[in-house]
């Protein structure tokens, strides 16, 4: 009997209870789920206030929010029970032809029956490596996918379908479309086998029949729980929609030092090849609203492009050189390992979801995604939602996600993975539907083919969790376990190396290592015996033995060594024990394929850290550790704190990128101190991956290289014959010497940690270093539409590179006279300026403008002041340009340059004679470079500007105004009017009149103190020849006024005024007053004799007085102005006495009407 048949016999032998068993078909919507709620509305499996009938207006009561199916009046209950007994029907659907025949029709009949329809059985099976789920349909004789199904499962590459005359029919002879048949290898529980899928057209379930059912042999316990959890997935398949989620309400914060500096990066350069993608992928970003466009922002992270393995290009952030620096990591630990475990204890089965693009599910509040802004190539832009890199991003997931689903049992939440279990079946469906029911009410997106339904077992966290309880995985042990027996002494002393690093740990190793050691002499023929087989398998069991490993603790520090040889890498992941040494965890270690044989020793070392990482991510990803390595050129390239080098390999870079995501500190240490990690790169596990991924920047290389005369074949053929870069090529394989003397090989040395291997080529970065035999074609190449020199190295800097690349295409552009003969300006000769002279109208520039309003003017600037000369000319001929040149020159004077072009006027013999006649020296610019007489240039804009914006008036008016407008306005080059630079005053405009007078102001002012104080002044008039009294301010005299006469006034109120004893004063109208009665009274005293010693202080005025013979015992005495300070006077020789009045009044000095004491005076002896 056929497996199909006894398989459906078991499905209806009471399981389900129904004597009525649909069988699947290849529409969808005919075969209904079990519904746990029903809408009252249109009786779908949702609720009413999700329905799309709101608005829908019943056919038999003509009411609105509900279809007539589901009516509720009274006259329509018999409708009601009729149509619900036609809708109970269950149909049978099947496929049905012969098998062997491949042109043959496969029917499809429909039956109907007035049973309870039964629910679908669901498998899953791996198809060509890709899970899917199919319905189980013992009725089918050939198994379908649908088109649906089959583009989301393969995507871009999806294996071929062949073509087939094979016809589908429904019951009524309908023919359903197909695409053909697909003939694929599959497993199912252990299984393997080989058959075929018919490929139907449109969306439906994958149907198993069959054919496929008689070589698989299906565990039917497990299938029987299948339609419940199909039921729920299909409830909640809003949370698996390929679409990305939003969380909703909900936007996370970035916590950043508020004292820290904003970090900017000016855009990378990004590979000419890749630029149109790295479009692509921006524009994707902004149509789903993860990223968007910023003029402006303090912070700027530059990009780093990857291809990924569909050819589209993965954005990243390098935010290790911004906000990662000043973050503040968010205080949310991670949970722990045993912490998780208790919450899954007791659980039977086991599901595992995973979230799909977890961490862009998360919106960002405003001020965060400043922070996160990226610069590239088309600008500035921001991302709006938590993105890839950021340090903070796992624990604000965590903290995010613990919220979310906190208070459903049996739920362990770590990161982006969901682990779901319960005590019975029951309450782990239940379960799950709590979790499906807040993810989908949250907005949030699972990835349907990474998880896992009602599983016995799964691998979370290291440890294989099951029924029974924890298990460590046997795979972190597997590279010791398994590791291959040494071949060579080198592998051998590599693997005592290792033990010899946790010997310490070990007990009792000398007895069994001494059997190995003996193979080390240097006497001793190298001969592996079962006696040191078995050895080494003691040893190999001493190391993953309970007495070295250790369980994983979240609590301890953990530290990943990683290693590579050139067969192999290999990797331990550590603890670091309380007295600083390191107990192992787990050993990880794989074969290199033959591809990555060919890497750089670089690239081996980097793939060594990054195979490593990737085995142990769950152990990893979250926490801070720390990596060490032995190669001293990936501290830079992998380092934590440093950006991702633009110019690093393709490989290197998507490497750097997979590193991001990591919390890690990248240490050095030599290489006998990582021993442990060394010994597992030189005794690898033989498995290897079943490809080894090339970077898509390398292969657009390559076929790049492959579509000119140089062929990649010929690359390799040439690098290994050319002598430097088959040094450059062993370099890269067995790593370069400290010293690098040689001048051909320093131009590699010094990009060491940039270049790479790839098919026996050396590449810098994405671009092939191209041998010196193949340079000059591809120059030819290069330059065969002659596109110039910077489009020719913009295309080459995409594709290829050689030492003086650049040089070279320079040259052979500067060699092509067709390229020179055709080229354009050459870039503008350093700016020139013309000196300034260091006096007015000493250098004058001069030229034509116009036609303006239809005239020509004659345009003069000096160079010194700025000023301009404007004249409107009847023609500009060189008779007519003198004379206006003459009536300038008569106003200003001659200059001593003239700057003008090569205008006809100015080249005349007649222009040349004036200027040297005049003595003026002519310069004239060079021809076609208006620039070389910019100031005249400048100065003809001007006047034409000044003239176009003035309206009215006549056009010789409006240019007088202007001109006298622009002479008054400082100059932003003086900063002075050019009137009074060259005028040295500045010329009266209408705008002075705003200003007062200051004469006036000063008057104004005299005026008003004069009426002040002659409030309490007294007129007196005094004339020559008035006897009066004048002032004594002798202090040894008591007779304080002194009888005199008038002889003269020196000013308006300044007396000179001869006494009655001879002396003369010159005292202010306030000392002196009328005498009414004259006397010849005598003074016989004084003590201001006039003598004939001259004196330093006394003024020229009371000098020219002339002396008078001093009264007897006060001669030699020094008469002085009161309001002259006492000095002493300089000797010189006696002088012959005057006439005490001389015959010329001297002049009368002005004196202060203060009263004042007479000074304490010098008495000379």
């Amino acid at each position: 009997m056929e497996m199909a048949t006894n398989n459906a016999k078991d499905i209806q032998s009471g399981q389900i209870g129904s004597p009525s068993q649909a069988v699947h078909h290849v529409k969808r919507e005919a075969v209904k789920p079990a519904r746990r709620v029903e809408c009252f509305r249109c009786g779908g499996a949702h609720y009413a206030n999700d329905c799309k009938f709101q608005e829908a207006v019943c056919h038999a009561c003509n009411k609105k929010g509900h279809l007539a199916k589901k009516c509720r009046s009274v006259e329509n209950k018999a409708k009601n029970e009729k149509w619900k007994a036609q809708q109970n029907q269950a149909p049978t659907h099947y496929l049905e032809g012969d098998e062997g025949d491949a042109a043959c029709a496969f029917n499809m009949f429909a039956v109907d029956t007035n049973e309870e329809p039964s629910m679908p059985y669901y498998a899953t099976v791996t198809v060509e490596g890709k899970d899917i789920m199919f319905e189980i349909d013992s009725g089918a004789t050939a198994s379908v996918i649908s088109e649906e199904t089959y583009r989301r499962t393969w995507g871009h590459k999806p294996p071929p379908i062949k073509p087939s005359t094979l016809r589908l029919r429904t019951y009524t002879g309908q023919a359903i479309p197909h695409l053909g048949v697909l003939d694929v290898n599959i497993s199912a529980g252990g299984q393997r086998a080989q058959g075929r899928f018919v490929i139907a057209k449109g969306k439906g379930p994958s149907l198993l029949g069959r054919n496929w059912l008689r070589k698989i042999k299906l565990n039917w316990h497990e299938i029987k729980y299948a339609h419940t959890t199909e039921d729920i997935l299909q409830r909640y398949s809003d949370v698996f929609r390929e679409e990305l989620g939003t969380l909703k309400g909900v936007t996370v914060k970035l916590h950043v030092d508020p004292e820290a500096a904003p970090r900017f990066f000016k855009p990378r350069v990004v590979p000419y090849a890749i630029k149109s993608k790295v479009e692509e992928e921006l524009e994707r970003l902004q149509v789903l609203g993860i990223v968007e466009p910023v003029q402006f922002s303090k912070w700027a992270a530059p990009i780093v492009p990857v291809l990924k393995a569909d050819g589209t290009a993965r954005i990243c952030g390098d935010y290790k050189l911004t906000v990662n620096q000043v973050s503040k990591l968010t205080e949310y630990p991670l949970p722990r390992v045993d912490d998780l475990f208790a919450t899954l204890a007791g659980g039977k089965l086991f599901t595992k979801l995973d979230m799909s693009h977890a961490y862009q599910q998360l919106l960002l509040d405003e001020d965060s995604k400043q922070y996160v802004t990226i610069n590239t190539h088309k600008g500035l832009f921001k991302y709006n939602r938590l993105v890839f890199g950021v340090a903070s991003s796992p624990a604000i997931f965590q903290r995010t996600m613990d919220t979310l689903l906190q208070g459903i049992p049996h739920v362990a939440v770590y990161l982006d993975d969901i682990l779901i279990t319960g005590a019975t079946e029951a309450r782990h469906l239940e379960n799950l539907e709590q979790v499906l029911k807040r993810l989908s009410d949250a907005g949030l997106r699972l990835r349907r083919e990474k998880c896992v339904f009602m599983a016995a077992s799964v691998t979370y966290l290291g440890h294989m969790i099951t029924a029974e309880g924890l298990r460590p995985v046997e795979d972190k042990v597997r590279a010791i376990k398994e590791a291959p027996s040494p071949k060579n002494v080198t592998e051998l002393r590599s693997f005592l190396g290792m033990v010899n690093y946790y010997g310490k740990f070990l007990q009792d190793l000398s007895k069994v290592l001494t059997r190995l050691y003996k193979l080390l002499h240097n006497d001793t023929k190298w001969q592996w015996c079962a006696e040191q087989e078995k050895a080494f398998k003691e040893v190999k069991e001493l190391l993953h033995s309970a007495k070295l490993l250790v369980h994983y603790d979240p609590d301890k520090d953990i530290v990943l060594s990683c290693d590579a040889s050139p067969y192999g890498v290999g990797a331990v992941l550590s603890h670091v024990m309380e007295d600083g040494s390191e107990k192992p965890v787990g050993f990880a270690s794989r074969t290199l394929t033959a591809a990555e044989k060919g890497y750089s020793q670089l690239d081996k070392e980097g793939l060594a850290i990054v195979f490593a990482v990737k085995r142990f991510h769950q152990y990893l990803y979250g926490r801070v550790f720390k990596i060490y390595t032995d190669h001293k050129p990936l501290m830079s390239l992998f380092s934590e704190t440093r950006g991702i080098p633009p110019l690093a390999s393709a490989r290197i870079q998507r490497w750097a990128l997979i590193l991001i995501a990591y919390q890690y500190s990248i240490v050095y240490r030599a290489g006998k101190d990582n021993a442990n990690a060394d010994a597992l790169s030189r005794l690898p596990l033989p498995e290897t991956p079943v490809s080894t991924y090339v970077p898509l920047e390398t292969v657009f290389s390559l076929e790049k290289l492959s579509q000119t005369p140089v062929k990649a074949a010929q690359v390799k053929q040439w690098t290994e014959r050319d002598p430097v870069l088959s040094k450059v090529k062993t370099y890269l394989l067995q790593g370069w010497p400290s010293v690098v003397d040689s001048e051909e090989l320093k131009p590699y040395a010094t990009r060491k940690t940039e270049l790479s291997l790839q098919d026996g080529c050396i590449f810098w970065g994405a671009r092939v270093v191209v041998p010196p035999p193949g340079r000059w074609q591809i120059v030819k190449e290069l330059h065969e539409t002659h596109p110039g020199v910077s489009r020719m190295k913009s295309l080459a800097r995409s594709y290829v590179w050689w030492p003086k690349m650049d040089l070279d295409l320079e040259n052979k552009v500067k060699s092509c006279t067709q390229c020179q003969s055709n080229q354009h300006m050459s870039p503008p000769a350093p700016l020139h300026p013309w000196v300034w002279p260091d006096h007015p109208w000493s250098r004058l520039h001069l030229d034509f403008a116009g036609p303006l309003m239809g005239e020509m003017f004659l345009i003069m600037v000096d160079a010194h002041s700025k000023w301009i000369e404007a004249h409107i000319m009847s023609n500009i001929t060189a008779p007519k340009t003198i004379d206006k040149l003459r009536q300038i020159f008569a106003i200003h004077g001659l200059p001593d340059t003239v700057v003008t072009d090569n205008g006809p006027t100015f080249t005349s013999e007649l222009f040349g004679e004036f200027m040297e006649q005049n003595g003026i020296r002519h310069v004239r610019t060079a021809p076609f470079h208006p620039a070389s007489n910019g100031l005249a240039e400048r100065a003809v804009q001007t006047v034409k500007e000044g003239l176009k914006r003035m309206k009215g008036d006549t056009l010789s008016t409006r240019l007088s105004r202007f001109l006298f407008k622009y002479r008054l306005t400082p100059q932003t080059t003086t900063a002075r009017a050019p009137a009074e630079m060259l005028m040295g005053r500045r010329p009266k405009s209408k705008l002075d009149l705003l200003r007062p007078d200051i004469k006036a102001t000063v008057m104004r002012k005299q005026e008003k103190q004069k009426e002040g104080h002659d409030q309490h002044a007294q007129e007196r008039q005094l004339k020559p020849g008035n006897n009066v009294y004048v002032r004594n301010f002798s202090r040894n005299s008591s007779q304080k006024w002194l009888p005199g006469v008038i002889m003269t006034q020196r000013g308006p109120l300044s007396y000179v005024v001869e006494l009655t004893d001879g002396r003369v004063f010159r005292r202010h109208q306030d000392h002196v007053r009328l005498r009414h009665d004259p006397g010849s009274e005598i003074i016989s005293t004084s003590e201001f004799p006039l003598v004939s010693q001259p004196t330093v202080g006394v003024s020229p005025e009371e000098r020219s007085l002339g002396e008078v013979s001093a009264p007897p015992g006060e001669k030699g005495q020094l008469t002085m102005d009161p309001q002259t300070p006492p000095v002493t006077p300089s000797p010189e020789p006696p002088k012959t006495p005057t006439p005490a009045v001389p015959a010329t009044a001297p002049e009368m000095v002005r004196r202060s009407q203060r009263a004042r004491k007479p000074p304490d005076r010098l008495i000379v002896s």
